[in-house]
C-alpha cells in the first residue's frame, strides 16, 4: 500500500513540473537564424532536444552544423543518415542540416581549434545566422570533441571575426549526480541559470523518436538514457563572451 501512495506521490509531482515550470527563452529577436554546432550525429538528440523544439515553435529556424560523421567505427554514412532523420524528427528540416566529413575533424581525433573556428565562422556567414548555440568548456560528458567545439567558438569570439550583432549560448555542464535524475533536476536546475527550456510531454516524445533513429548507436544504456536523463527534459543555457587575449609582444613574466 505504502509504495502505491509512494507512486501515486512520484507521479503527481512529475505532472506538477510540468505544469508549473516556465521555461526563460533565449533573448532573440523574431523569426531569428540559429546555429546548432554539435561533434557527433546524436548530440543534437542526447543534449539539445528541449532547445530545439522550443525554438522551433517559437517561429525560429534552427540549422546544425555536425562536424564530425562519427566515423570512428566507420559507420560514418550510415550515422549520416540517421542524423538526417533524427532532425527531422525533432522539426528541422533536412535542408537545414549540414554534417561534414573532414580527416582534420574525424571522430575521437584531437581536432585543431583554430582551422574549426574559421569553418564554422564561415557557415555563420553564409547562414547570415543571428545566435550559436554549442558546448560548454565542459562538453557536458568531457567528451574533447564537444569541448572543441566551444574552444573554436571562443577563439573566434575572441579573435573579434564573430560578428556584433550575433549572440553565443552554451549549454550549461552540470555534475554527474544530476545527470541521470530526468525531471527532478528541474528542482537543482531552475533559477540558476540565466537561460532555461523545460520540455513538455509532446517535445519528449519527438526526442525519444529523434533518439530511435540513431539505431546503430541504441545499445541498452541509451534506452536508460532517453527515459532518466536530465537533459531530455530541461536545458540551461547561458551567454559567453570573448576573453581577453594576450598582446603577442607581451611576454609572460618569469621568476
Amino acid at each position: 500500500m505504502l509504495s502505491v501512495i509512494a507512486l501515486i506521490a512520484i507521479l503527481f509531482f512529475v505532472v506538477l513540473l510540468f505544469f508549473a515550470v516556465r521555461s526563460r527563452p533565449l533573448p532573440l529577436s523574431p523569426s531569428s537564424r540559429v546555429l546548432l554546432l554539435i561533434a557527433h550525429p546524436d548530440d543534437e538528440t542526447m543534449f539539445f532536444a528541449p532547445t530545439i523544439r522550443a525554438l522551433l515553435q517559437s517561429g525560429h529556424r534552427v540549422f546544425t552544423l555536425c562536424v564530425s560523421n562519427g566515423n570512428f567505427y566507420g559507420k560514418g554514412s550510415i550515422r549520416s543518415r540517421e542524423l538526417c532523420l533524427a532532425v527531422s524528427r525533432l522539426g528541422i528540416s533536412a535542408s537545414d542540416l549540414t554534417c561534414l566529413d573532414y580527416d582534420e575533424f574525424a571522430d575521437g581525433d584531437n581536432w585543431n581549434r583554430q582551422n574549426l573556428s574559421y569553418v564554422v565562422m564561415r557557415h555563420v556567414e553564409v547562414l547570415a545566422v543571428d545566435a550559436i548555440i554549442s558546448f560548454d568548456n565542459y562538453g557536458v560528458s568531457g567528451h574533447k570533441n564537444h569541448i572543441s567545439c566551444f574552444e573554436a567558438l571562443q577563439i573566434a569570439y575572441s579573435n573579434g571575426v564573430v560578428p556584433s550583432d550575433v549572440q553565443i549560448f552554451v549549454l550549461d555542464s552540470i555534475p554527474l549526480f544530476r545527470k541521470y535524475i530526468g525531471l527532478f533536476d528541474a528542482l537543482f536546475s531552475f533559477g540558476r541559470s540565466p537561460f532555461f527550456y523545460f520540455a513538455r510531454f509532446r517535445d519528449v516524445g519527438a526526442c525519444w523518436a529523434a533518439m530511435l533513429a540513431h539505431r546503430s548507436q541504441f545499445v541498452w544504456f541509451r534506452a536508460l538514457f532517453i527515459v532518466f536523463s536530465r537533459f531530455v527534459y530541461m536545458n540551461s543555457l547561458r551567454r559567453i563572451s570573448p576573453l581577453p587575449m594576450m598582446p603577442r609582444n607581451v611576454k609572460p613574466k618569469t621568476h
